[in-house]
């Protein structure tokens, strides 16, 4: 397969079209010619590949953010964290989701003291883009792919009869032992509405889930807590 016109549309002319910065007539090429068309969604590919590489690849981790948050960092990594979280409004974002969940969570005081608690990030969804948001909003579908502290959870979203959704999970840990047998929470409103456990192959599945906003915890058996906050099931 090659270019319909000659000569063939250059690479500047390729990256400006994937960029949202192409001119009428270069639009128009991309809508004739299979070939340039291909290589630009080839590009656009390996463009989005390098942003999941590299997205929030300077800032603190879920497990630091935390840790300042409680003030269990020394003065120097204080110093280091707050000044990141002054200037990265994703980070401030996700500290001020973690003092959300810690003023209103129903977990108790001593397990706070002793136990992580992560803020699970969006690291990718469906159309495999990386967001900086820590919550999940708007009409989402599965499979999407979150990330705390290097846990990593996959949530796949299928939708079933009378507007509700089943959710497939899988999470994937170095420790993998340590999340077996998790206890996995949805809640709505405040209230529990749905409970099961992540198996030995870190799998666990949630079914007749109601549309809106949810909030999902895994809960270990040390009692270290990962929280998947305003998660918006779709109708």
């Amino acid at each position: 397969m090659t270019c319909i016109s000659s000569p063939a549309l250059d690479d500047t002319q390729i990256v400006r079209y994937i960029e949202g910065e192409a001119d009428n007539a270069t639009v128009a090429h991309m809508k004739e010619c299979a070939f340039c068309s291909e290589k630009a969604t080839q590009w656009s590919q390996l463009q989005n590949r390098l942003k999941r590489q590299l997205y929030r690849i300077t800032c603190p981790t879920s497990t630091e953010l935390g840790d300042y948050h409680l003030g269990l960092l020394s003065e120097s990594q204080k110093l280091v964290v707050a000044q990141h979280v002054r200037q990265c409004p994703v980070c401030r974002r996700e500290v001020v989701e973690l003092e959300g969940f810690l003023a209103e969570s129903t977990v108790n005081e001593p397990l706070l003291g002793t136990a992580r608690t992560l803020i699970a990030r969006l690291v990718g969804g469906e159309d495999g883009l990386t967001t900086p948001l820590v919550a999940l909003r708007g009409d989402v579908k599965g499979p999407l792919t979150l990330e705390a502290d290097g846990i990593v959870i996959i949530l796949d979203l299928q939708q079933v009869e009378g507007g509700m959704v089943n959710i497939l999970g899988q999470l994937a840990a170095d420790d993998q032992d340590r999340w077996t047998d998790a206890r996995v929470e949805f809640h709505q409103g405040g209230t529990l509405e749905f409970s099961t456990i992540v198996d030995d192959l870190g799998a666990f599945q949630a079914e007749g889930i109601m549309a809106g906003s949810q909030e999902l915890q895994i809960i270990s058996k040390d009692n270290s807590l990962i929280v998947i906050s305003n998660f918006e099931v779709p109708t």
